[in-house]
C-alpha cells in the first residue's frame, strides 16, 4: 500500500492502521515523491489525497495513468469534503474515502481494493521447486471465490495456480487477517482453506462462526501435525494439495 498525504498525522496515523492489519505500506508527501515510490515498487492499491503543495493528487493521477504499467493499479481518493461528486473513471480513481475515516469502511475499501488488484495480476513468474503440478482440466468458466491462508508462499502460489486452473478466482495471503471476515462478507466465497500455523486462524474462524451471514461458509483448517478440533470447521492433518482442492471442489 502507498499512502499519499501532506499531513503528517493523517499519513502517519494511516500507515500504522494498515500496518496492523498486515500490509506492508509506502508513505509519500506529495505527489511527485509518490511516482518515485510507486516506480520503486508497484502498489497493489494508493490512498491519495487530492489537495498537497507541489505535485497535487490530480497531477499525480495524470501522470501515474500515462505511463501503462500502472494505468490499473486502484487509487482511492482521500477528501475531507463530505458527498464529493466526482468522476472517478474520468480522474482515473476507484473510490472516495471520506475525512474523517471510519476505520472499518477505510479498511473494506482497501481490502477490495487489493483484492482487484491482485486479480488484474494473476499471472507468477516465480519458479515452484518443491511441488510437482498434477495434470488438470482445461481452464473452466468462472466458478467462485477461494481465500486461502498459508504460511509457506512456495506452496500458497502453487494451490493458487491449481485452483485457478479450475475456473476459481483466489484470494491468499500469508497470516489470517481480520479483511478476511470483511472480503468474505463482499465476496461470498465458495471455500476458505486456512493454514493452522499461520497467525490469526482461531480469531477468524470465531468471527466467522459468530456471524449470521457467514456462519454457512465452509472452511477448512488444515495442518502439518495434530490439529485440535475447531468447531463448526473441518480439519486435515498432512494435507497434500490434491486434498485441499478436493475439499474445494465437494463445495460447488
Amino acid at each position: 500500500m502507498l499512502v499519499v498525504d501532506d499531513e503528517p498525522m493523517v499519513r502517519e496515523t494511516l500507515g500504522q492502521v494498515l500496518a496492523d492489519e498486515g500490509y506492508v505500506v509506502d508513505l509519500a508527501v506529495d505527489g511527485e515523491t509518490a511516482l518515485e515510490r510507486v516506480h520503486a515498487a508497484r502498489p497493489d492499491a494508493i490512498l491519495l489525497d487530492l489537495m498537497m503543495p507541489g505535485m497535487n493528487g490530480r497531477q499525480f493521477l495524470q501522470a501515474l495513468r500515462e505511463d501503462p504499467s500502472f494505468a490499473a493499479v486502484p487509487v482511492l481518493i482521500m477528501t475531507a469534503v463530505h458527498g464529493l461528486n466526482v468522476n472517478l473513471q474520468t480522474l482515473g480513481a476507484s473510490e472516495v474515502v471520506e475525512k474523517p475515516f471510519n476505520v472499518d469502511e477505510l479498511l473494506n475499501k482497501v481490502a477490495l481494493a487489493v483484492y482487484r488488484s491482485r486479480d488484474a495480476h494473476k499471472s507468477i513468474s516465480q519458479t515452484l521447486p518443491f511441488v510437482s503440478v498434477p495434470k488438470v482440466t482445461p481452464v473452466q468458466a468462472e466458478r467462485g471465490v477461494v481465500l486461502i491462508v498459508e504460511h509457506d508462499r512456495s506452496r500458497l502460489q502453487q494451490l493458487d495456480l491449481l485452483l485457478s486452473a479450475r475456473g476459481y478466482t483466489v484470494v491468499s495471503m500469508t497470516r489470517a487477517l481480520v479483511q478476511i471476515s470483511r472480503l468474505a462478507r463482499a465476496l461470498r466465497p465458495r471455500a476458505i482453506l486456512l493454514d493452522l500455523k499461520s497467525d490469526g486462524v482461531n480469531d477468524v474462524v470465531r468471527d466467522m462462526r459468530a456471524a449470521t451471514e457467514l456462519d454457512q461458509i465452509p472452511i477448512l483448517v488444515f495442518a502439518r501435525e495434530r490439529a485440535p478440533e475447531i468447531e463448526g470447521v473441518e480439519t486435515l492433518v498432512n494435507a497434500a494439495d490434491a486434498d485441499l482442492v478436493n475439499f474445494v471442489e465437494r463445495q460447488v
